[in-house]
């Protein structure tokens, strides 16, 4: 029987704390080999896994501003639309939502 020592990485991203369940527990060889494996699950900064995709896109966002979407009609009220931001997902209306009144 052999046994082989395998470095084990579990990512986490720096700013939310949550593990992705499409990022599973990775057993490489060496450091260099997982760091390669992340460039391809497109994290902000491939040789640094800090940031989840979710959280790359908010922060770009923040950055350079949203990247918005096309204007929809509201079924609810054809008089106003909605839109999206195409890399963060963030919502925008016209005119703007007004907060519920909770008693």
């Amino acid at each position: 029987m052999s046994i082989t020592t395998r470095t084990c990485l579990v990512v986490t991203c720096t700013r939310c704390g949550e593990v992705d369940d499409e990022f599973p527990t990775l057993h490489a060889d060496t450091l260099d080999q997982l760091r390669d494996w992340l460039k391809d699950w497109h994290w902000s900064d491939p040789n640094t896994p800090e940031l989840c995709p979710r959280c790359a896109a908010h922060l770009a966002c923040e950055r350079d501003g949203h990247q918005w979407g096309a204007w929809w009609p509201r079924s609810a009220d054809p008089r106003s639309r909605f839109r999206f931001c195409d890399r963060c997902s963030a919502a925008e209306s016209d005119p703007p939502l007004r907060p519920a009144v909770t008693a």
